[in-house]
């Protein structure tokens, strides 16, 4: 979708978006295997809304890459305790262009990549063998919540022809390395399909259930747990892809990926048979249905899931293993389990609605769970507004999906008499930006998205505690563009250690700022933080600014280095590994835990206070730059 500052949904086909997105790559100046690498890298970190310099994310160089060109490892994140979702390696092949060709490359590449798993692969990059020793170990330790998925990044959907072959691959690669092992495909078309005035191509998918005749557009029944799972199956045979489901619902948007309930899997796995005297049932909107042959079967026409993704969730993941384990022979045990599923049911209402309805539909049918108002507002208004004013205010496109840039740059194309923004920016990561340096998080920031979205604490505080605007989200966006000739990221070439510290420098830049606005009196106010750094970012103040952001550097370069008496190397707590030091929430905080780096601010704000040979100190001359605008 693309958005205008009024917030009017703009059409793209998906050819235009499609020749946007891939416009670098044509025009760029790489290599088929660089193109191939690169095509990987964008649509990955898109489909999985992940950034660039995360830690988990791993790039398979090299031609020994055992059929992997990137790897990530998402870890799953405890909610009170109730979460049953386990950790996911998503291993992608990337097919770009004509290196695709259908069922023979599906197969044959998937082999490999089985091949490489089950270590039977000698001719190896050393960065896959490193990937290899992570996923080995992953392996030893995985518990039955655990998945290794490998994955077919295309441009244009596998077609339905096709399908059979992730079958195959999926068999084999139970067989191999065992049940932790699936497959999935994503495409150009998965990002495109998630701009909200897409409509994806006319889909029917047969349910079988125990429904009261139609009335009012709707249909009330039970539905089998093996019945609802044979629903979920052929839905994702058809489309190849789970997650479209549940586009249409509220926590596609807030959270990602969804977690399992524990509540629910234990239910599942223990008492099937009493599944629906516990759980609250699930609703489906469709544009149609029809009563099908045979009689307790409906057709669903574009169904969606808008209440009741965990529930149908955590049916896929605890039934699959279960019903897709294969071999010939009985189990007493099974067979127990099975009868006992097929007498346990889930309360369905499947509700006939347009576009305009499934907002409330939504809204209502998820009013008894954890999806509240303030986040329906968050979606509807927050964004909104933030949308506008940096439109508004500063010329500039503000991204909330992943992908929405490119879809805006490919309607501008066809639509050259609308308005051109020539800058973007995504609004979650100046978020998290915004988390680092003015509300020192630094370490939740770098290790952890959800704090940072809809229903978590930071973005709880940024939208009803201290309610940040557009200028707020401007002075973050020209922090995280003046960071960028530090190199920091995967752009660390100079200094591998800037790799883990992107965020640590927000911090310490806002840290030196807070110092200067504290001791003259003003208060260090994240309002008052935008307003000074915005009062620095003006013309004529080139020389403060400067100052401010090199002595920031001087400090995070200072920290990471063994030589230093304050380094991250001698604190306490350190167990020598960078990455796990960086994602710590202790990071930011005045703690005995981080007590060098508290050493190290203190001095370094004391040098960054002390005038020489009768010049102002920087602080005298950031002092000077925002004394006029705040007083």
């Amino acid at each position: 979708m693309t958005t205008s500052a009024d917030s009017t949904p703009k059409e793209v086909t998906f050819d235009d978006f499609s020749e946007e997105w891939l416009r670098e790559f044509k025009e760029g100046d790489m290599s088929s295997f660089a193109k191939g690498k690169q095509f990987a890298f964008k649509l990955v970190t898109q489909w999985l809304e992940i950034n660039e310099d995360d830690d988990d994310l791993e790039i398979c160089e090299g031609s020994g890459d055992g059929g992997i060109d990137i790897a990530y490892l998402q870890r799953s994140e405890e909610d009170n305790g109730n979460s049953q979702e386990g950790d996911v390696w998503y291993l992608v092949q990337s097919k770009y262009g004509t290196a695709f060709s259908g069922s023979e490359t599906i197969f044959s590449e998937g082999q490999k990549v089985i091949k490489t798993l089950s270590n039977e692969n000698s001719n190896l990059s050393e960065a896959t063998l490193r990937l290899l020793t992570r996923i080995d170990n992953f392996k030893q330790q995985a518990s039955e919540r655990d998945r290794i998925v490998l994955v077919f990044a295309t441009e244009r959907p596998i077609s339905q022809s096709d399908r059979q072959s992730l079958d195959d691959i999926r068999t084999l690669g139970k067989k191999h390395i065992g049940p932790l092992f699936d497959v999935e495909d994503i495409s150009l078309h998965t990002i495109w399909e998630t701009h909200d005035t897409v409509s994806p191509p006319p889909l029917s998918v047969p349910i079988k259930g125990n429904f009261v005749d139609p009335s009012s557009g709707l249909r009330v029944g039970t539905i089998t747990l093996i019945d609802l799972y044979e629903f979920l199956k052929s839905y994702r045979t058809k489309t190849g892809n789970l997650d479209q489901l549940y586009e249409k619902n509220v926590r596609k948007f807030l959270g990602g990926r969804r977690k399992i309930n524990r509540g629910i899997a234990e239910t599942l796995r223990n008492q099937p048979e009493l599944f629906g005297l516990y759980n609250n049932g699930i609703t489906i909107v469709v544009s149609d249905f029809s009563a099908s042959k045979p009689a307790d079967s409906c057709m669903l026409f574009e169904p969606f899931v808008v209440n009741g993704c965990q529930t149908t969730k955590t049916i896929w993941e605890v039934i699959q293993p279960k019903l897709e384990a294969g071999g010939t022979g009985e189990s007493a045990e099974f067979n127990d389990w099975r009868a006992r599923a097929e007498r346990g049911v889930v309360v369905a209402k499947i509700v006939k609605g347009d576009s305009a309805s499934i907002t409330n539909i939504t809204r209502y049918t998820n009013s008894q769970n954890a999806v509240r108002e303030q986040d329906f507002l968050a979606l509807r208004k927050d964004f909104g507004e933030w949308a506008t004013g940096m439109d508004a205010k500063y010329g500039i496109f503000l991204e909330i999906q992943r992908g929405g840039w490119d879809s805006q740059r490919a309607y501008q194309k066809s639509h050259p008499s609308t308005k051109q923004y020539e800058e973007a920016t995504n609004a979650f990561e100046l978020i998290k930006v915004y988390g680092a340096g003015w509300l020192c998080e630094p370490g939740r920031a770098f290790g952890r998205s959800a704090p940072f979205l809809p229903g978590g604490a930071i973005f709880k505080r940024i939208t009803e505690i201290e309610p940040i605007d557009a200028d707020d989200l401007y002075a973050a966006y020209r922090l995280h563009q003046l960071a960028e000739p530090f190199k920091f990221g995967r752009g660390a070439d100079v200094r591998p250690s800037r790799r883990l510290t992107r965020f640590f420098y927000y911090f310490v830049v806002m840290e030196l700022l807070r110092d200067v606005l504290i001791r003259g009196g003003r208060g260090a106010a994240p309002k008052k933080l935008t307003q000074a750094f915005s009062t620095l970012m003006e013309e004529g103040n080139e020389e403060p600014l400067d100052l401010l952001l090199n002595a920031a550097i001087d400090i995070v370069d200072e920290y990471v280095s063994r030589e230093s008496d304050d380094s991250v190397f001698q604190e306490e707590d350190f167990d020598d590994n960078l990455n796990t030091w960086f994602k710590l929430e202790a990071i930011g905080k005045n703690t005995d835990r981080t007590y060098r780096l508290n050493s190290l601010l203190t001095t370094h704000k004391g040098i960054f206070r002390r005038a020489t040979k009768g010049q102002p100190s920087p602080r005298d001359l950031v002092e000077e730059a925002i004394a006029p605008a705040i007083g």
